[in-house]
């Protein structure tokens, strides 16, 4: 089975020690919280953190009180990271027939049947939502009742990397751990053992970029965003824009469909990374490390703007990239008039 196929990557697992040990203690205690809620930037490991938890918990040589640790041997563990234990349901949205891209209401239905049977080895039945974002309003309200009487021996971790959207009903019934972004350090071994055959140079870049996010580095290199971001910038740092070029870049990087939504992931966090660090060089406050090519492109976006109204232009692009992609509206077009508007005099 290739690495790429795993629940948990092989190599060591760095970070998060929050809320490993706040697992452990809580079994050890004996009272063990039945719901939890992992929250935390997008892409810096909460759903591998989630199986990790599974792995540990249905592992069949664990001993009581045991602190947490990874036994890639013992029999229920392998079988947790291969994604093949029967008292382990992921749930994750459907690929196919699914444009929402989002978890269905049949799907939080079937979980709660899942969690309601007995467990097939004998041990616990955990289940992982992931992401709670991607559950709409009434597939929310499903799954509140499986909190609010959850069956013995059963454990629901639900992953949120904006928990603020959630129902207040489901946040009250979870135990909340808040994951920390990487150091960046950190996040660069990751993408190096993860993207081996890449350059140091571009595996620095990308952890840069990602900000401490492993996950979202992986996803700009596999979209090929950090490329794309690179190409903008460099058009965009310059004193006369080639809006030719510059439009046949937006096109490549705002395909439709499903299988363009990690490049248009890609540009939001990108081009929302580029006009929040210009507002916070323009405040004089502190910024996340630069790439060197980010330079000029920051400096040409200072020209005759005041930290006011480039934090209000980074809050309305994020407005304005959300709604368009939401509603699957020429992405491209969308972005390609927005950085436009980002060379010249005026704010869009």
């Amino acid at each position: 089975m290739s690495d790429s196929t795993l629940l948990i990557p092989e190599g060591q697992i760095l970070g998060h020690a929050a809320f490993t040990e706040a697992l452990s203690q809580s079994m050890a205690s004996g009272r063990v919280a039945h719901g939890w809620l992992l929250t935390g930037p997008q892409g810096i490991g909460k759903s591998i953190m989630a199986c990790m938890a599974a792995a540990w918990l249905l592992g069949e040589n664990r001993q009581v009180g045991q602190v947490f640790t990874l036994d890639r041997d013992d029999p229920g563990a392998n079988l947790v990271i291969r994604g093949a234990h029967p008292d382990l349901m992921l749930v994750r949205p459907q690929v196919d027939d699914n444009r929402s891209g989002q978890i269905k209401i049949d799907q939080i239905r079937k979980l709660a049947g899942f969690m309601a049977n007995k467990p097939g080895r004998g041990g616990w039945r955990v289940a992982i939502i992931d992401s709670m974002d991607l559950v709409n309003r009434n597939g929310a309200n499903a799954l509140l009742k499986l909190l609010e009487e959850p069956p013995e021996r059963a454990m629901l971790i639900l992953i949120a990397s904006r928990p603020g959207r959630l129902p207040p009903t489901i946040r009250s019934r979870c135990r909340l751990v808040r994951l920390d972004a990487l150091r960046i350090d950190d996040c660069r071994a990751i993408l190096a053992s993860q993207l081996a055959e890449e350059e140091g140079s571009r595996v620095a870049a990308l952890a840069c970029l990602s900000e401490g996010a492993p996950g979202r580095g992986l996803a700009l290199a596999e979209s090929q965003s950090d490329d794309l971001y690179r190409a903008v910038c460099s058009l965009i740092g310059q004193q006369k824009l080639d809006e030719a070029a510059l439009a046949t870049l937006c096109e490549k990087w705002g395909r439709g469909g499903a299988a363009g939504q990690k490049a248009r992931d890609g540009a939001i966090w990108l081009v929302g990374r580029l006009l929040r660090l210009a507002a916070l060089r323009a405040g004089k406050g502190e910024t996340a490390p630069l790439c060197d090519f980010e330079e000029a492109a920051i400096w040409r976006i200072l020209e005759e703007r005041v930290p006011a109204d480039l934090a209000e232009a980074h809050a309305a692009f994020l407005r304005r990239a959300a709604q368009m992609d939401g509603l699957y509206l020429d992405f491209g077009h969308f972005l390609s008039r927005e950085l436009i508007a980002l060379h010249r005099k005026s704010l869009p």
